[in-house]
């Protein structure tokens, strides 16, 4: 999921849609079912005085939405970044943060969505983090929020910092290959 996720996510990048018209001031909307979710913001709804995004499918459907921007990486190069804030679901496919350095070929060097850990059904707030390494040739860096077939998934206290080299990395793409071949005599 994590690999096509990110060519979904490459190849729709610019399908920002005008139905959206309650997107926040610097965010914009995508997805490989852009359409298909409502995007906006409530006030106060994990916070008095705060803000939150959500985006809510209007039907069950076999794609996601997401609420997202892209940065300039050139100020993060060799540097550690968090992306933390919190999310709440309701009747979700799967709500989730996401995050993904691009190296200057524009090809994902470092990439995480929460996959294995997103939130399904109904959660209340809880705090997520996502930590990538930015490559000294990374050329941009993309992150949101993202609801995948079904639901509402609220983001609040979104954050982008940087941390030191003692925080983990959550990027598991690494972690998720066998070191080797395995099982090639397809034994039981």
């Amino acid at each position: 999921m994590k690999k096509s996720f990110t060519y979904m996510l490459l190849l729709s990048g610019l399908l920002a849609s005008a139905a959206h018209a309650a997107v926040p001031k610097g965010w914009f909307v995508t997805g490989s079912a852009a359409s298909d979710y409502d995007i906006g913001t409530e006030k106060g709804a994990r916070v008095s005085g705060s803000t939150s995004v959500y985006l809510r499918a209007k039907e069950e459907n076999t794609g996601f939405g997401s609420v997202m921007q892209t940065i300039d990486a050139t100020a993060y190069h060799g540097k550690r970044v968090r992306l933390s804030g919190y999310l709440r679901t309701k009747g979700a496919g799967k709500g989730q943060l996401w995050m993904r350095v691009d190296g200057a070929d524009r090809k994902s060097v470092a990439f995480d969505n929460m996959e294995l850990r997103a939130p399904q059904g109904d959660h209340d707030w809880q705090r997520y983090d996502i930590v990538l390494d930015v490559p000294n040739d990374a050329r941009d860096i993309a992150f949101g929020a993202l609801l995948q077939n079904k639901g509402q998934v609220w983001a609040d206290g979104l954050k982008f910092e940087v941390v030191g080299k003692d925080v983990p990395v959550t990027d598991d793409a690494a972690h998720t290959l066998p070191d080797a071949p395995v099982n090639l005599g397809f034994a039981d």
